[in-house]
């Protein structure tokens, strides 16, 4: 079907920088945050989080040698063998 004097547009999904263009955050006053000039510091109330070196889930325990931290036996064995900087502690 065939519009009349209408321009015809591409349907499909769209990138993440189509949406933002088609926003025009540019022309939004400064003083309203946008996807861009949005930013948060660092919390100042929670301590540091601990992840596991090798496959980034909560960790509760340390490399004796290293250091590094890791959260179960299988990431303890494949952090040995691998990626343990045995000589840096």
């Amino acid at each position: 079907r065939t519009t009349r004097g209408a321009v015809a547009t591409k349907k499909g999904p769209r990138s993440f920088a189509a949406h933002l263009d088609e926003a025009m955050l540019d022309r939004v006053p400064r003083e309203i945050p946008t996807y861009l000039t949005a930013a948060a510091g660092p919390s100042v109330t929670s301590t540091a989080r601990k992840y596991c070196s090798v496959c980034g889930y909560a960790s509760n325990y340390n490399c004796a040698r290293c250091g590094m931290k890791f959260c179960s036996r299988k990431c303890n064995a494949v952090h040995t063998e691998t990626r343990c900087l045995k000589f840096t502690a």
